[in-house]
């Protein structure tokens, strides 16, 4: 899925004239520097409890966390 959404999205760039090239390149851009802004923010916090957050072990207890609440949920529904 994600491979055909890929190729089509580079037949479509390969249509575009160098204008709509460029704004596209923009855009993108534009989006990229938001993301390293909100990185950066985060840096701001302290480090032990951004890496501590960001530790494979907690990621994995949101998850967990997020599937209890879903079963959860998903439990008083069939009550």
């Amino acid at each position: 899925m994600v491979k055909q959404t890929n190729q089509t999205i580079a037949s479509e760039l390969s249509k575009l004239n160098e204008t709509e090239t460029s704004a596209v390149a923009g855009y993108i851009s534009q989006l990229l520097s938001k993301r390293i802004s909100k990185q950066k923010e985060n840096f701001s916090n302290d480090d032990l409890i951004v890496s501590l957050a960001d530790a494979y072990e907690n990621q994995r207890a949101r998850q967990v966390f997020e599937w209890e609440k879903i079963r959860r949920q998903n439990a008083q529904r069939s009550v």
